[in-house]
């Protein structure tokens, strides 16, 4: 497992810039390869993400109260019953509810961290000491993205996560796998 401190996970940021798929009402689609490599091997795969809209004011001060008050099991109750804002795909297979979406913007382009409301995929989850009981706890996923102004750039992806609040503002991520997936070749697809 791999904990790491991130900037306010993009709970208290959130700044409106959406390209024109978004103000012609269709979704912004991302398109990535997404490695990931352990000491047994590594493997690529393409990732998709199909992105309405960033999460509704309300929802998200929802979900912000709900880990600053309540930790984690508070958070993924409020994740779950947030509304649907995009999907994420994995290879082409099934897609899973984006319940959560924060955007920034700065001089350099755009920050999206997105979370799901169950994990995608348990790195390491074939390892015989990896069972059932291993996994209790990493019911979500998240993603962060970053993309320069013409939509291309990097990320990455804690496919079997929880998060919970540092105490100072922050917030920790938790990690089930020994280290995040990268994200690389990221491009918005052409609406």
């Amino acid at each position: 497992m791999r904990t790491t401190k991130i900037l306010v996970l993009a709970l208290a940021l959130g700044v409106a810039g959406w390209a024109a798929a978004q103000a012609a009402n269709q979704p912004e689609v991302l398109t990535g390869t997404a490695h990931v490599k352990n000491a047994t091997g590594a493997v690529s795969g393409t990732l998709e993400v199909r992105l309405r809209r960033v999460t509704p004011e309300f929802d998200r001060k929802t979900v912000e109260t709900a880990l600053k008050e309540g930790g984690y099991p508070r958070f993924l109750s409020a994740v779950r019953n947030a509304p649907e804002v995009g999907q994420l795909v994995l290879g082409g297979g099934a897609p899973f509810a984006i319940r959560y979406a924060r955007e920034s913007v700065d001089a350099t382009g755009r920050r999206l961290v997105l979370v799901t409301d169950k994990p995608v995929y348990f790195v390491g989850g074939g390892r015989s000491d990896a069972d059932i009981a291993a996994r209790k706890g990493f019911e979500v996923a998240v993603v962060e993205l970053r993309l320069d102004a013409k939509g291309a750039g990097t990320g990455s992806l804690a496919a079997a996560a929880r998060v919970r609040p540092d105490g100072d503002g922050g917030v920790l991520l938790d990690d089930f796998a020994e280290q995040l997936i990268t994200v690389s070749n990221l491009a918005r697809k052409p609406s």
